[in-house]
């Protein structure tokens, strides 16, 4: 069975549609287009336009563009002068995508969609309503555009989970200070903290007043030296 026949009863997508998004399709708004025609393949292109705040234009120009990364096809059936939308190529370069067979990816797209699925699966539960095809698009901006280390991107999102503030544009400021401060892997982070604790130490010590112990050792000295009989 395929993917298709799977989940096409219910308006329902495999989690690997969403994994590899943008292996599959070619942004995430042809994806938002796609969607509407897999939900109903007898939507007019308007119909999209007017839910998605589109112009029909813009709808015509995105199925162009899956049509040309294979993913849906238009059809006209001259018989009822209807024109449908099949949403199965997407499924079928899913499953060749997931074949055994399929050994056309390369080893660093590969590696992309490793990086990828392991943001997803560690922001998916951390997001208020899960991540929208728009939060993968950005995910994988900071990984492929900004060159964020998955670690550290993943730092960051550890810390915006301890201060409560689980969001895209609160991590990406997180990341973006940490880079203006020299951060660019995990381990600097950890480097950077153990400066801060020894600076935080050597300012603590230099301020630390004298005790009475220290002026009474003193006296001492002094007595023993004989420099209080000098005087």
């Amino acid at each position: 069975m395929t993917y298709y026949d799977q989940f096409k009863q219910n308006i329902v997508l495999p989690q690997a549609i969403l994994t590899h998004l943008l292996t599959i399709f070619p942004s995430a708004a042809s994806f938002n287009v796609w969607l509407y025609f897999y939900s109903d393949e007898l939507l007019a292109p308007s119909q999209v336009a007017a839910a998605l705040n589109l112009t029909t234009a813009d709808v015509n120009q995105m199925i162009t563009t899956l049509a040309d990364a294979n993913v849906l096809v238009a059809e006209f059936d001259e018989e009822t002068g209807v024109m449908r939308f099949d949403t199965r190529p997407a499924f079928a370069k899913l499953d060749m995508l997931l074949s055994d067979e399929s050994g056309s990816i390369s080893s660093e797209a590969a590696e992309e969609v490793s990086d990828i699925s392991r943001l997803i699966a560690a922001f998916e539960p951390e997001m208020p309503g899960g991540l929208t095809p728009i939060n993968i698009e950005e995910l994988q901006k900071w990984l492929v555009e900004d060159k964020f280390e998955v670690s550290l991107i993943l730092q960051a999102l550890r810390e915006a989970a301890l201060n409560r503030k689980v969001s895209l544009p609160y991590i990406r400021a997180i990341l973006r200070n940490w880079r203006s401060d020299g951060i660019v892997t995990a381990r600097d982070i950890e480097i950077h903290k153990e400066e801060k604790d020894l600076f935080k130490s050597s300012q603590q010590t230099s301020q630390t007043p004298l005790s009475e112990d220290y002026f009474n050792s003193v006296d001492s000295l002094r007595k023993m030296w004989g420099y209080d009989n000098a005087e």
